[in-house]
């Protein structure tokens, strides 16, 4: 019985199933707009009732809200559908799509894993500790933008990886309307396509996604704009993006995402004898050991010449190192694209470790650690009330950040 339930197709259903029922698990928690929810949801619902205004740069919104149109619209339009969809505007429903797009994601890191590396082990590894991440988790369950990237990005690479350019081109032009750091995926296709003299395919690349990025405004046009504001609005993105000054105590620099050193504080409620709160963060012990595991699998990379492991550094890298020439704020939450190939880093070599005698109980003390730092994380990513004295107790190594 207990070599049937640990048949790999078995592991990966359970893997899938308890992803999902975490992603989806009290998603209604809290019924209000949380965090950027209050540009994007916001944004998505006023889709919904066909404002104008949505969609312009001067449109006038109430207090508290904006309308959100520093990011192309696909992420909001697949919110609005949602939403239309099911007949409400209840946050379960503009977050539902998210939630489903992180448990496809999950799903993706398997489907990769296999393709790249063609090893069952290696696959249900690095899926079991993306589903563990923390940072892809609590975007998965919020509205906005980050896990549709990191859903759509996933979906290119494994067609491009299979040289199913059309396809992955029509992806990348997905991910690119979705938020612009999309576009990251040149950065990864190109010098592969390079490498192997596929000259005449980079076409591909260069009509489709703007293509489709172009295509994703048609309601913008079917509003009333015309090229001229389709054109300003870009240079108001462009000059947005570039020059804002703005400040956030919860910003962090781009050096500081693999080392989780600063989460984001999403949310809070104060109870009468203890707090729930959310916050972007990841799961430290993916993210450190992690880390390592990219290191390791550079000097492997450059050693045995593999492609394979390039594709997964150059994942890693093309979404994480633009940010170190980024002049506006950022934060922890634009590592998410990288976190998969962060996984997948660490998946292989887990795997590498169980063919060692003495590797496998480490392999099994390292999962059984990054799942129990998982479950004591998971009430501040989800919003489960904490007595107060362990929530002062949980941040007291982190003084600077703690707003108790």
């Amino acid at each position: 019985m207990l070599k049937k339930i640990l048949k790999p197709k078995n592991i990966l259903i359970i893997i899938l199933v308890v992803t999902a029922f975490l992603r989806l698990y009290r998603l209604d928690y809290p019924n209000k707009y949380v965090f950027d929810e209050v540009y994007h949801a916001y944004t998505a619902k006023e889709y919904l009732k066909g404002n104008r205004d949505a969609w312009n740069p001067w449109g006038k919104s109430p207090p508290g809200v904006a309308f959100e149109w520093l990011h192309p619209p696909v992420e909001k339009e697949i919110m609005t559908a949602s939403m239309f969809i099911f007949r409400t505007t209840d946050a379960w429903a503009y977050r539902l799509p998210g939630a489903l797009l992180g448990i496809l994601s999950v799903f993706l890191v398997y489907k990769l894993a296999l393709i790249l590396f063609k090893n069952e082990t290696t696959a249900l590894l690095s899926t079991l500790i993306f589903s563990l991440d923390g940072l892809v988790f609590v975007q998965s369950r919020i509205g906005m933008n980050d896990v549709y990237l990191v859903a759509f990005i996933l979906a290119s690479i494994i067609f491009f990886v299979q040289k199913r350019y059309i396809i992955a081109a029509l992806f990348m032009g997905v991910a690119m309307a979705t938020k612009w750091p999309g576009i990251f995926l040149v950065l990864m296709f190109f010098p592969i396509m390079l490498y192997h003299r596929q000259y005449k395919k980079l076409i591909y690349f260069f009509l489709i996604p703007p293509a489709v990025y172009f295509l994703s405004y048609t309601h913008y046009f079917l509003m009333g704009y015309n090229w001229n504001d389709f054109i300003e609005l870009h240079n108001q993105i462009w000059w947005y993006q570039t020059h804002l000054e703005a400040t956030h105590p919860y910003s962090s620099l781009w050096w500081s995402w693999p080392l989780n050193l600063y989460p984001v504080w999403y949310f809070v409620d104060y109870q009468k004898n203890s707090i729930a709160n959310i916050f972007a963060s990841g799961n430290p012990l993916v993210f450190w050991t992690g880390s390592i595991a990219i290191l390791a699998t550079t000097w492997e990379a450059v050693k045995k010449r593999s492609i394979h492991l390039m594709i997964v550094l150059l994942g890693f890298l093309a979404f994480w190192l633009p940010w170190a020439t980024s002049p506006r704020i950022m934060f922890l939450y634009h590592f998410s694209p990288s976190v998969p190939f962060l996984s997948l880093a660490l998946g292989h070599q887990l795997n590498t470790l169980l063919n060692d005698e003495k590797g496998w109980k480490l392999v099994i003390l390292l999962l059984f650690l990054i799942i129990l730092s998982f479950i004591l994380i998971f009430p501040f990513l989800t919003g489960l009330p904490v007595p107060r004295d362990l929530v002062k107790l949980f941040f007291m190594t982190n003084l600077s950040k703690n707003p108790f």
